[in-house]
């Protein structure tokens, strides 16, 4: 599946082109080597859209069936000497054709995610105590190959690989770390904070609340094919929308518990269950392992969309929720929402969840109210293009460019 977006309009080509090129062609960027929930692809492509040449690489094909531009299995390495073979080729063969290398997650050509098997908090805490937790001498030593090449590189953090459990309990009511069983290793994020720190003009964050994790890092958002998500939503419409209030009508809540403890999966059942004694056509639909190309029709059947209850802003699912005009419930921190004064995402959290769903299953009207905002909040501030340009900004200043 291509992820080359079509070329930008004629009037759009020149401003685009100038403001893309660098030592008289367009800018090399590539995405790699993690595809996390998809940003290496919709970053791509958003560049694309304004004028570069831009491209992503994972080291996987993950079950949700996402498909960069280049791939390079590492799974199928039967030897830890085999996937180290498989990293110098990719090292190789991609590491001098292009200006900026945005690595994902942590990693990089000689670097792939690190996580511990889940464990108890408590046992979790002592290994942090007791230090350790890194490997292998030769984890990312293609960072200082690159800089030693005038390759500008980006470091982008998207979560647990970063994120600092004992700061953010020490820190807040409510966060993800609350009820998880830990996979993180404190040392490991420190490694990786510390790489970044050394050897990348840019760390981004793609949630605001990982700002307390990256210092000095800025936050670039989450990015969708917005026209996707929207044209999905008006092929399927919800039939009778004005009769769906869980009693004349179904409500379809949906949800997605791919880590169930981060998200609060257990409140969204137990608010559910609740909700049925006085709305007996509620129905709760679970997203479960949803292959990507088949997301945009599952999303058009639903009514509510519950995205995480602790973590304090929102994630890639309640933007495609938003983009397809449904009404988008998550925990949104009080301190972090006048970032985005617009956003029409309710908030809740554990103990106000069967309020806030109440209130939105007995009022379709309202809900429509919101749908309409959140498709123009993910189109103005979440499309592929929005953030492409504002990403391009950013690597025009690492190389002293005016944005």
């Amino acid at each position: 599946m291509s992820t080359r977006p079509a070329p930008a309009p004629a009037a759009d080509r020149g401003f685009v082109a100038d403001r893309a090129r660098y030592r008289g062609r367009p800018l090399r960027v590539l995405h790699g080597c993690y595809e996390i929930a998809g940003q290496g692809m919709m970053l791509a492509r958003g560049l694309a859209e304004n004028g570069c040449e831009a491209h992503s690489l994972a080291y996987r094909v993950d079950w949700d069936g996402r498909r960069p531009d280049f791939i390079v299995e590492l799974d199928r390495r039967d030897s830890p000497l085999g996937k180290l073979a498989a990293m110098a080729g990719a090292l190789v063969r991609w590491g001098g054709h292009f200006d900026v290398y945005h690595f994902h997650f942590g990693t990089s050509f000689f670097g792939t995610p690190y996580f511990a098997p889940p464990r108890p908090a408590a046992v979790a805490d002592a290994e942090a105590r007791a230090g350790g937790g890194t490997r292998g001498w030769w984890r990312q030593i293609d960072l200082p190959l690159l800089r030693a090449e005038g390759k500008r590189i980006a470091f982008h953090f998207h979560g647990c690989e970063v994120r600092s459990r004992a700061h953010m309990l020490a820190t807040h009511r409510l966060s993800t770390c609350t009820e998880c069983e830990p996979f993180c290793v404190p040392r490991e994020q420190e490694r990786v904070r510390a790489l970044a720190a050394k050897f990348a003009q840019r760390a981004f964050y793609s949630t605001l609340d990982l700002a307390e994790s990256v210092p000095n890092g800025s936050h670039l958002p989450l990015a969708i094919e917005a026209a996707r998500w929207e044209r999905a939503a008006l092929d399927r419409p919800l039939p009778d929308q004005d009769r769906r209030d869980g009693v004349r009508g179904p409500v379809v809540i949906a949800h997605a518990p791919t880590q169930r403890l981060i998200k609060g999966t257990r409140h969204v059942e137990a608010a559910v269950e609740r909700l049925r004694a006085e709305f007996p056509q509620v129905e709760l639909r679970m997203i479960e392992r949803q292959p990507w190309a088949a997301m945009p029709a599952f999303l058009a059947g639903c009514d509510i969309l519950v995205d995480q209850l602790m973590m304090g802003w929102y994630g890639l699912l309640a933007i495609e929720g938003m983009a397809e005009r449904r009404a988008v419930v998550a925990y949104l921190r009080a301190d972090l929402r006048p970032r985005f004064p617009d956003c029409p995402i309710v908030s809740a959290e554990p103990a106000t969840l069967y309020e806030v769903l109440r209130g939105l299953v007995r009022d379709p009207a309202r809900r429509m109210r919101i749908g309409e905002q959140g498709a123009r909040f993910a189109r103005e501030h979440h499309d592929t293009k929005v953030v492409g340009a504002t990403l391009l900004g950013e690597y025009r200043a690492m190389f002293g460019l005016p944005a």
